[in-house]
């Protein structure tokens, strides 16, 4: 039973972390209370098994790896001062049907460009992190990061849609085409083209 609240406690507190640290300005008063109950019965339960060795199950430890790793890689740009650049974005939301977001998010990961959401589901931070639980449940290498403010410099307005960046320009190609296609449409006409051949080639 330890073990189980423990991985339980874990990810909950990892997943709160990850959201937080992108999007602080849409949390409600509640969901913030929340989020400080769930890191206090994590920190008692750490606590009290204190020198206790517990092995977590491969399949959750892998993902507890996961999270970790999204967290220090969303935290390191923001220990400098200054946003992360990102050869492409591609922009998506959790509102999506599953059947077709999961797809995306598979894609973004192969070319590794970074899934984007505007915010959190109806504002609500345990809805948007039960259901990236669901989706990790799939795959647990997909991952999604929240920023408003990169909608906001490219004027993205609709969902799916991918930015291809490079000095001076930037490709936006909008609607539901295919990731691998969306690249490859910026490669054959676009000013970014370079860039978008690169992560084609797995050479971001």
């Amino acid at each position: 039973m330890k073990t189980a609240l423990l991985i339980l406690l874990t990810v909950c507190g990892l997943m709160s972390g990850a959201l937080e640290a992108s999007e602080q300005p849409t949390i409600s008063p509640q969901d913030r209370d929340w989020m400080k109950q769930q890191q206090a019965s994590l920190q008692e339960l750490q606590d009290a098994m204190r020198g206790q060795s517990v092995q977590l199950p491969a399949a959750q430890q892998d993902r507890v790896n996961t999270l970790q790793q999204t967290i220090a890689q969303q935290q390191a740009p923001q220990g400098r001062g200054d946003k992360p650049a990102f050869p492409a974005i591609y922009f998506v939301s959790l509102g999506m049907p599953k059947e077709g977001l999961l797809p995306m998010l598979q894609a973004a990961h192969r070319f590794g460009i970074p899934a984007t959401l505007r915010g959190l589901i109806h504002n609500d931070m345990r809805q948007t992190a039960s259901m990236m639980f669901e989706l990790s449940k799939e795959d647990k290498n997909i991952g999604v990061q929240i920023d408003p403010t990169l909608y906001s410099d490219y004027g993205i307005n609709v969902v799916p849609a991918l930015v291809v960046t490079c000095p001076g320009h930037a490709d936006v190609i909008r609607g539901s085409l295919p990731l691998k296609q969306a690249l490859e449409k910026v490669a054959e006409q676009g000013d970014c083209a370079l860039t978008a051949k690169k992560l084609l080639a797995g050479k971001p």
